[in-house]
């Protein structure tokens, strides 16, 4: 390494660099200097950095190992970020971290120069001695600056302790006028409460006992007319139950009525059709009759007799059917007339009896009027052929032998 290089190497100004931070008032202040290993660890630092300084200006350029002082410019550049950052911040860890650093990183690289530690270290001491005289004197004239910046404080504390003593004794005598003001005023108001309150419950207990009598009036009353509902309802839950009986008879039993009135008509009908057409062949016998009466008999008056016997029976046979007929729906209408009747008095005949006898009878008359088989109705024709067989027989019995 030539003169040039040395004189010129970059350890030098980083160096210097930490040299100059000792005329920053942050390394004199309070937090550092009223504590040992912040102290200790902020004289390590700049003891290093002046010894490194020496080392530099005393050895010769010959005696110095390059590849060492590239090594220690390395070194050095974290220690020189921690007090940057102590300087921005104000936490002392970062001087502790620096030196820590330094005693690591740093000195065990002073092999980089020739051994003159002994030397260096008789002109070094006196420069420390400096440094930490300088230091003393900023730490004495932090502490003075503190200590009048107390004084002032206390001063000003002290005055305005008077003011706020005076306010104090003021606020204490207010406090105990309006206290008496306010114990006045609360014993006037009890006494003003005391009366108003005796008079709202002589009130109160009157309102309530005129209110007392006036429930017990209205609740009288509402037990009597609710007494007398309740029997007017139980007259009309009975009354609705016979008329819903009725209905129910009336339901039940009214198709039956309609049932025999059809049938009635029917018979009435038939009837009187089977009384029509036995009068025109009574009417037709009796003028035969009356015709041959007075003639005497023989065979040929016989023979129209007997003709006309036959229109009369011819005429009259349809009044067997309509008579059949008549009977028919007479039967029937004799028959819905009395299920209506049973139907009608069944109810109010069980009504008295057990639950179970009811249903037992009903159980027993459902088979008496449901699933009944209807009778068949057989009708003969008037021209059948029995009757015209019956009707020869009766002209050959009484027609004359030859």
């Amino acid at each position: 390494m030539t003169r040039a290089a040395y004189d010129q190497n970059p350890l030098r100004a980083s160096v210097q660099r930490i040299l100059d931070m000792r005329k920053m008032s942050e390394f004199s202040s309070e937090a550092v200097a009223l504590n040992e290993g912040y102290s200790f660890a902020r004289d390590k630092v700049f003891a290093i950095a002046q010894v490194l300084q020496e080392l530099l200006d005393k050895t010769p350029a010959e005696l110095t190992s390059a590849s060492g002082l590239s090594t220690l410019n390395s070194h050095i550049q974290a220690p020189i970020a921690e007090l940057v950052a102590f300087v921005s911040n104000g936490n002392p860890g970062h001087i502790v971290n620096a030196s820590s650093q330094l005693d690591q990183n740093v000195m065990s690289t002073f092999w980089a120069f020739t051994p003159q530690l002994q030397g260096s270290a008789k002109n070094t001491f006196p420069a420390l001695l400096r440094a930490q005289a300088e230091f003393s004197e900023g730490v004495i004239q932090e502490l003075t600056k503190t200590r009048d910046k107390l004084e002032n404080e206390l001063v000003e504390l002290a005055e305005k302790g008077g003011i706020l003593s005076k306010k104090l004794d003021e606020a204490t005598d207010n406090a105990a006028k309006e206290r008496a003001e306010a114990s006045a005023a609360v014993a006037k108001l009890e006494q003003t409460f005391t009366q108003a309150e005796g008079a709202r419950q002589l009130a109160f207990d009157t309102a309530m006992a005129d209110q007392q009598k006036i429930h017990k009036d209205e609740l009288e009353l509402q037990a009597y007319v609710a007494s007398k509902t309740l029997g007017e309802l139980n007259g009309f839950r009975e009354d609705a139950a016979r008329i819903v009986q009725v209905v129910g008879n009336i339901g039940v039993t009214g198709n039956y009525q309609r049932i025999a009135n059809s049938e009635g008509e029917s018979a009435n009908f038939w009837r009187w059709v089977t009384v029509a057409i036995f009068g025109t062949g009574i009417a037709i016998a009796m003028a035969t009759f009356y015709k041959f009466w007075h003639e005497p008999f023989s065979q040929d008056t016989a023979v129209s007799v007997l003709i006309r016997l036959f229109y009369a029976i011819v005429i009259t046979s349809p009044a067997i059917y309509t008579a059949r007929e008549s009977a028919r729906h007479r039967t029937n209408a004799d028959r819905a007339r009395q299920t209506e009747l049973e139907l009608a008095s069944i109810g109010p005949f069980i009504e008295l009896l057990p639950e179970d006898s009811k249903v037992a009878i009903r159980t027993g008359l459902t088979t008496s009027y449901f699933g009944r088989t209807t009778e068949p109705h057989t009708a003969s024709s008037p021209l059948d052929p029995e009757h015209f067989k019956n009707l020869v027989e009766m002209l050959k019995a009484v027609k004359p032998s030859s």
